[in-house]
């Protein structure tokens, strides 16, 4: 029974989901004022609600990808490809966790969160997987609603307020997306091109896909600085998201200048702690603020 856990908890894509589970959680403690029972409760539903729709989501796109991952050498040993579950069991698995993420979310009367979460389940599934990674070469920028939605699930979990801060985090991971996408599609993009999937680094010279990529990376940081502009946060937010935001661009212009494998993973392997250090530095500036009202 352990080995068969572990097979779903593997075939689920954790190293996807972890992430969406983070800015899910990191949504929600934006969203309180203060630590009661109340709080931690419901940010407890926040988390364990997207694991559960991010784990059923992948579990049915890897359903919908059977085919394409067979293909592929960088994911023919995934446990479907390989035989180690079924495809009964998967889109079991896949529809079980999506329909209770949403559920979960409905029982405790949160609403509009289960609205974003059904939203985001859809968006994953239907649009980016079914309908449109097969046939066009901008599907990860439809599909980056979903990626994105966590947040708004995080933040309306807790509380019906609204703010411009967890849209203006939304539109970071939406821009977030495609920078970290396209630049591993552009590694593998030959894989890509064998499973007839036609990912923008395989429809477009490599000048193009880094002039793509690089864009999104430049909007990734002009929505990372938005709040210190709308005067949400100081210059202690400010100063190190420019910081760090220096080696974007550094690797950005390298990609223009040389498209190539390594340029291309260089932005990568970068901006997913960037994405987790933006979304930790307002979490702890949050907790900040609670405990010095407090």
């Amino acid at each position: 029974m352990p080995g068969k856990i572990s097979i779903y908890i593997k075939y689920s894509k954790p190293k996807v989901w972890w992430l969406l589970v983070f800015i899910a959680f990191g949504g929600a403690i934006l969203a309180i004022n203060s630590f009661t029972l109340n709080n931690i409760i419901l940010i407890l539903v926040a988390t364990v609600s997207v694991t559960m729709g991010s784990m059923g989501a992948e579990g049915l796109t890897n359903y919908i990808d059977l085919d394409m991952d067979s293909t592929m050498e960088r994911t023919k040993n995934r446990p479907l490809p390989q035989g180690q579950i079924t495809k009964r069991q998967a889109l079991i698995f896949g529809y079980s966790l999506a329909i209770f993420s949403v559920l979960i979310l409905i029982v405790f009367r949160r609403f509009l969160a289960a609205l974003f979460m059904s939203a985001g389940i859809f968006d994953n599934v239907f649009i980016y997987s079914y309908l449109l990674k097969k046939i066009s070469p901008y599907s990860i920028i439809y599909g980056g609603f979903s990626g994105a939605f966590p947040v708004l699930i995080g933040w309306y979990t807790v509380t019906s307020a609204f703010s411009w801060l967890p849209w203006i985090l939304f539109f970071l991971v939406m821009f977030w997306i495609p920078v970290h996408v396209w630049s591993l599609a552009y590694r593998y993009r030959e894989d890509y091109r064998k499973a007839n999937v036609p990912m923008y680094p395989v429809t477009h010279s490599d000048r193009s896909t880094a002039i793509a990529i690089s864009f999104s990376s430049i909007l990734l940081i002009v929505f990372s600085i938005t709040p210190y502009f709308l005067r949400i946060y100081s210059l202690i937010y400010l100063i190190p998201v420019a910081i760090l935001s220096v080696p974007i661009i550094i690797f950005s212009y390298k990609f223009i200048k040389k498209p190539d494998k390594n340029t291309s993973f260089s932005l990568f392997v970068y901006t997913a702690p960037y994405l987790t250090f933006v979304f930790i530095l307002v979490m702890v500036l949050n907790i900040i603020r609670i405990l010095n009202i407090h």
